[in-house]
């Protein structure tokens, strides 16, 4: 039922965007930059239709992203060390919820200033909705600690490529005002949304006493798994495997003479990644501090050793993700390393075969000459939502081979995933038929260009009125600056307010993504965790009305120093 409220929501939405077509023309801005009214246009069944199939056609990639990442944790929740992973962080954090959504506040909220797409960040909310959920704190709290700091922190972002040039800023360009309103704002979220200790002493002690049960009978269970592998496992020289792994791990060597022939093939594979070097230098020294039997021999595997390699893994993946968006050669001058690198790795070649163009696809190079782009793999730092939607893809395979996930079981969890997530998907993906109305017909350039002639040249008030139906209306910043932002360059003529007019736009679309039904983030949260948009609005309305009377504060102090 909670669900049906949602639809309810976007199908009044989408119904008035239509009627919007019926009675407001459209607009454009010409080559000159002045703005041209169109006649009124309006949208009917068939033209609502062939929006909804732009729609999809357009904007699919959230859709196979949500899909993508689906089936990563379903495979991923087979493997009995992230289980057990999830459950050490659950007992580190049991009576410090508080603490736990604080972390996970400022974290989302941090790393959200830096990358170029937010919306990537859900690769990590499965995880942390996961150890939330079982400890228990409202879902309303999961989706603010997550969603909402992340919309915060790309209200403050330091560098968006589509803002910048439409407005010709500096990468300096009011940082310091920024900075100071990215820790206003998230510690205005940290208190107002921090979860109250609802949990009764008696379930505390019930909850304990279960857990001791559970964890005496685990105890046992692992002394039998232990003994039944002990008398079953392979065991290696210790010095020679150490040694290997050492000098040859990179490329696999180790795993071939452990008998682990799939791990050594993919080691092999991608030892260009340099991923399997910085895990076995984490194996060797780990290996270093096991004790060998009388015969100087080790087991082929360990608990310890597993924990080690899996806890690495983890942290490159967590560092991999977030440095694959994070502009990097846009904010560093003159900072040309990953364009670099790709470019070198496309000239490797066997006589005249491209090893990485023919077997992995090649790498994104920009022509200096024409200017133009060639190639399949993006450059470090600028991953898409696609990229990282191949990513996720390859890495599910590789976690199925590792963990000797059988093919049926594979194929049978990802179909069953797929299942779940879809309708999620197909959700996000179809509100953008809003955006397409706009896009299409001119309509919010029409809106934003009678909003901000109210006002003789720069107006606070109107340019935030102006980006706050924009936003609502077109819920794509790219979008939204590619339209509406031609608007304010073509309406507001002096350029010393530009700085003001981008970060006004900046943080009110920001803002407005916390309750624009039209916020594809907001959709997927609200869906996912099955929460109704009337209780989402009670929830947060607090908040996001202190959070717009900071952004207007601080716009107005910085208009009286200019």
């Amino acid at each position: 039922m909670k669900k049906y409220n949602l639809f309810k929501v976007l199908a009044i939405t989408v119904f008035i965007t239509w009627v919007l077509t019926l009675i407001i023309p459209g607009s454009y801005v010409n080559y000159t930059g002045n703005i041209e009214l169109n006649g009124i246009a309006g949208i009917g069944i068939w033209g609502l239709l062939s929006n909804l199939s732009i729609s999809i056609s357009y904007f699919n990639g959230i859709a196979i992203f949500l899909i993508a990442l689906a089936c990563f944790y379903a495979i991923l929740n087979k493997v009995p060390v992230y289980n057990a992973f999830v459950d050490k962080s659950v007992s580190l954090f049991k009576g410090k919820e508080k603490l736990l959504v604080s972390i996970v506040t400022i974290a989302f909220g941090i790393i959200s200033i830096f990358v170029s797409d937010f919306l990537i960040l859900l690769v990590f909310v499965p995880f942390v909705y996961t150890v939330m959920h079982k400890l228990e704190i409202d879902k309303k709290i999961i989706l603010s600690s997550t969603l909402v700091s992340s919309l915060i922190g790309s209200m403050c972002g330091i560098y968006n490529a589509t803002l910048f040039s439409t407005f010709n800023l500096k990468l300096n360009t009011l940082l310091l005002v920024k900075v100071i309103l990215f820790i206003i704002s998230i510690f205005a979220l940290v208190i107002l949304t921090a979860p109250k200790n609802s949990v009764k002493e008696k379930s505390k002690k019930t909850n304990s006493k279960t857990t001791k049960k559970t964890t005496k009978e685990e105890v046992k269970e692992k002394v039998v798994k232990k003994v039944t592998v002990k008398n079953k496992e392979k065991k290696v020289n210790k010095i020679v495997y150490a040694i290997l792994t050492l000098l040859f791990g990179a490329i696999g060597i180790n795993k071939f003479y452990a008998g682990k022939i799939k791990s050594g093939i993919l080691s092999l594979v991608f030892c260009w990644t340099l991923i399997p070097a910085v895990l076995a230098i984490a194996e060797f020294i780990t290996v270093l501090t096991e004790k060998a039997d009388k015969e100087g021999k080790i087991s082929v595997t360990s608990p310890r050793r597993t924990n080690v390699l899996f806890a690495t893994s983890l942290v490159l993946f967590i560092l991999f993700v977030i440095g694959s968006i994070i502009p990097w050669e846009s904010i560093i001058q003159d900072c040309t390393v990953f364009s670099d690198f790709n470019a070198w790795i496309n000239n490797i070649k066997i006589g005249d075969y491209a090893i990485f163009g023919n077997l992995i696809g090649a790498p994104v190079v920009i022509e200096q000459a024409t200017g133009g782009v060639s190639g399949t793999i993006s450059v470090f730092g600028t991953f898409t939502m696609a990229d990282v939607s191949i990513f996720l893809f390859i890495l599910t395979i590789i976690i199925g081979i590792i963990n000797k996930i059988k093919v049926n079981d594979f194929i049978a969890t990802s179909t069953s995933a797929i299942k779940k997530i879809l309708p999620v998907a197909i959700t996000a993906m179809l509100i953008s038929i809003v955006l397409v109305i706009m896009v299409t017909t001119g309509i919010n350039i029409t809106i934003t260009n009678a909003i901000i002639k109210l006002a003789k040249g720069f107006n606070i008030a109107t340019t935030t009125l102006a980006t706050m139906v924009g936003s609502v209306l077109t819920a794509d910043f790219y979008y939204l600056i590619s339209t509406v932002g031609a608007v304010f360059s073509a309406t507001i003529t002096n350029q010393d307010y530009y700085g003001i007019v981008a970060l006004i736009i900046q943080s009110i679309y920001n803002l407005m993504m916390i309750i624009a039904p039209t916020s594809v983030g907001l959709i997927i949260g609200l869906y996912y965790l099955d929460i109704p948009y009337n209780k989402w609005l009670k929830f947060i309305w607090k908040l996001l009305l202190i959070l717009l009377v900071i952004v207007i504060v601080a716009t107005i102090v910085v208009y009286a120093l200019i």
